[in-house]
C-alpha cells in the first residue's frame, strides 16, 4: 500500500518525528532526567550500572533491553568518564535494535476484496477509534472500506463505529446490543464481497476478564469467516494502550493465545512516561508493530519507525533521520 499519504502529512503538519518527540515527552523526560542524575561527573562504576539498570526497568523498558544496553556500557566505558548523553545515546542504539526487526507496515492487498482485519484489544484501549482512524487513511488512499460492529455487547461501542463511518464514508454493518458477533462479522465479509470492497474492519469485544467466553467468540468469528474465504482473516490486529506500561504484555500473550495477533498498533503515547515498555513488548512477544498513535487526531497515527521511536524515546537529535 502506498505510504504517500503518510509523507504528505509529514509536509503539511511540519513533520511526524516533531509529533512523535513532543508525543513522547513524558516518557524522554523521565528517562533523560533519571540518566543526568546518575551520571553527573561520574565515571561509570558498579554503582553507576546498577542504578541505571533498575532506572531502565522503572521505565518500563524490561529487564532484558536494561542488561543489554547496561552491559554493552560496562564494556565499552567501565571505570571511564561518561556522559548522559553518551548513555542516552547509547539507549536509543539498543531501542532502535530492538524494534527494528519488528518495524512492518500493514499492507492492504487489493486483490483479495476484501482485506480482512480483524481488530483486537481491551476496553479501553482505543480500539474503535484505531479503526475510525484506520478507516480515514484507507479511505484517503483511494480504498473502499467497511466498518463491522463486532463488539456487540456495548452500545457505546457501536455507535462510536458508526460515527466514524459517517465521518470516513465507509458503510458500517451493525445490528442490536447482545447480537451473535460471528453472526455479523460473516454477514459482514459477505456484503464486503458482493460489494467489492477493499478492506474489512471488524471491531470485537475486548472483555480479558472472561477470557474463556472471549476465546470462544474470537475463535468462533474466524471460524465463520474462513467459510466464506479460507485465507481470512488476513491479519489480526492488537491495539494496546501505552498508559498501561507491563500489563501491555500480557494483554499481547492473552490475546496471540486466543486470536492469533499478526501485528500491534500502540496507542496514547503522549499520555505516559512509560513509552519504554514497547521495547519490552518487542523483546518479549516480537511481534511486528504497524502503528503508533501520540494523539487524538488521524494525523497523529503513524507507520511506526523504529529509528525515530528511539531517537524521540531516549530524547537524541534525530538529525540522522
Amino acid at each position: 500500500m502506498s505510504t504517500g499519504l503518510d509523507a504528505a502529512l509529514e509536509k503539511k503538519t511540519g513533520g511526524w518525528f516533531s509529533r512523535l518527540r513532543d508525543g513522547l515527552t513524558k516518557s524522554s523526560s523521565k528517562l533523560s532526567e533519571g540518566v543526568s542524575s546518575i551520571f553527573t561527573k561520574r565515571k561509570l562504576d558498579d554503582e553507576t550500572i546498577e542504578d541505571l539498570h533498575d532506572l531502565l526497568v522503572t521505565a518500563d523498558l524490561g529487564v532484558a533491553a536494561a542488561t543489554r544496553i547496561t552491559e554493552g556500557l560496562a564494556q565499552d566505558k567501565f571505570d571511564k568518564d561518561i556522559s548522559g548523553a553518551e548513555v542516552r545515546a547509547a539507549l536509543a542504539r539498543e531501542v532502535a535494535a530492538t524494534l527494528k526487526p519488528l518495524e512492518k507496515p500493514l499492507v492492504i492487498d487489493v486483490e483479495r476484496k476484501p482485506h480482512v482485519l480483524l481488530m483486537v484489544g481491551v476496553n479501553g484501549a482505543g480500539k474503535t477509534t484505531t479503526i475510525g482512524k484506520l478507516a480515514r487513511k484507507f479511505t484517503d488512499e483511494g480504498l473502499k472500506v467497511m466498518l463491522a460492529a463486532g463488539d456487540t455487547f456495548r452500545a457505546a461501542a457501536i455507535e462510536q463505529l458508526q460515527v466514524w463511518g459517517a465521518r470516513t464514508g465507509a458503510p458500517v454493518l451493525a445490528k442490536t446490543v447482545g447480537a451473535d458477533a460471528a453472526g455479523l462479522a460473516f454477514d459482514a465479509v459477505k456484503q464486503a464481497q458482493a460489494e467489492g470492497i477493499d478492506v474489512l474492519m471488524i471491531d470485537t469485544a475486548g472483555r480479558l476478564q472472561n477470557k474463556r467466553e472471549l476465546m470462544d467468540e474470537l475463535a468462533k468469528i474466524v471460524r465463520v469467516i474462513k467459510k466464506l474465504d479460507e485465507t481470512a482473516p488476513h491479519d489480526v490486529v492488537l491495539t494496546i494502550d501505552a498508559t498501561v506500561g507491563q500489563n501491555a504484555l500480557s494483554q499481547a500473550e492473552a490475546f496471540t493465545d486466543i486470536a492469533g495477533v499478526t501485528g500491534i498498533v500502540m496507542t496514547k503515547l503522549d499520555g505516559t512516561a512509560r513509552g519504554g515498555v514497547l521495547v519490552a513488548l518487542g523483546d518479549k512477544h516480537h511481534l511486528p508493530i504497524h502503528y503508533v498513535g501520540v494523539g487524538e487526531s488521524v494525523e497523529d497515527l503513524h507507520v511506526f519507525n523504529a529509528d525515530q521511536f528511539a531517537q524521540a524515546l531516549a530524547g537524541t537529535d534525530a538529525t540522522a533521520h
